[in-house]
């Protein structure tokens, strides 16, 4: 595939994502996608497969029940509020959908604390969880690069995080104001680790163009709880468990509407994985 044929399709499903991610509690259809894509409907199907592995609807309906999920593990919620929240007409819809999707009813998945717990070995669970600081964090507009992966698999991390640092380069977008962030939009032990999204980001200026497979995303203004880490990447996953259930319960938090992120304090490429310095923002109300 020719270069500039990759780079537009590229664009186009990165608009299609984005616009998926922020609906994902109203219907939607091709139509609706396609046009933000700005594909026709007759081709925009194959192009969304052909980058994603996934179709349209498979991956609309696949990131609204997991996202289900998400909620039942994390809040008290009602069903029938999380039907809503995740575009289920009713709390039957969804616990049908559902079922059908993980195997279990959404109040089996709930109560059964093994679904979680399992995915951890007990020497692994976290006792405690270090005290965050509490910040407001102003908007940052972003420029990112996807990755669908394994969290932490090092080809396609090192691959993306190399393409974005070159192309932000090429732009003359790095400043020493620039930092580094990370989305992470799954829960690895809900979704398969071959379709875990990650962005990879740089901040950077508002009037930044999108450009083939580098995408532009907005943080809102938030609050966060920040929580430092010091050490390998690896260690990341261990430090989200402690805060989702330990902190976060004990904490009497809400959690909020804007995205978590992580943000990268050091360079790997010239530092030690046990001097990697590694923020984890949280958001709440």
């Amino acid at each position: 595939m020719k270069e500039k044929t990759a780079n537009a399709w590229q664009e186009s499903v990165n608009s299609a994502v984005d616009y998926i991610n922020r609906h994902l509690t109203e219907p939607i259809s091709l139509p609706q996608v396609a046009a933000v894509a700005h594909v026709s409907e007759f081709h925009f199907h194959r192009i969304f497969y052909a980058c994603t592995g996934e179709s349209l609807g498979s991956y609309y309906t696949r990131l609204r029940l997991e996202r289900a999920a998400q909620l039942l593990q994390n809040s008290q919620m009602k069903l029938a509020d999380i039907a809503d929240k995740t575009g289920y007409q009713t709390a039957y819809a969804l616990s049908k959908a559902f079922k059908r999707h993980f195997g279990l009813a959404p109040s089996a998945f709930r109560n059964m604390h093994t679904w979680f717990a399992a995915q951890i070995p007990k020497r692994d669970m976290p006792a405690f969880c270090p005290k965050p600081i509490i910040v407001e964090a102003p908007p940052r507009e972003l420029m990112y690069i996807r990755i669908i992966a394994k969290y932490g698999e090092k080809a396609p991390y090192e691959r993306a995080w190399k393409q974005l640092w070159q192309h932000a380069k090429e732009q003359l977008l790095l400043t020493g104001k620039t930092e580094y962030l990370g989305l992470s939009f799954d829960d690895p032990h809900i979704t398969q680790d071959n379709k875990c999204r990650f962005y990879a980001c740089i901040t950077v200026p508002e009037t930044t163009k999108a450009k083939g497979p580098f995408g532009r995303y907005s943080l809102p203004k938030s609050k966060y709880a920040v929580f430092t880490h010091k050490g390998s990447y690896d260690g990341l996953d261990s430090l989200y468990q402690a805060i989702y259930r330990v902190w976060l319960p004990e904490s009497g938090k809400q959690l909020g509407n804007s995205m978590p992120f992580e943000k990268y304090l050091n360079n790997p490429d010239k530092v030690a994985p046990p001097d990697l310095l590694t923020e984890i923002h949280i958001p709440i109300k």
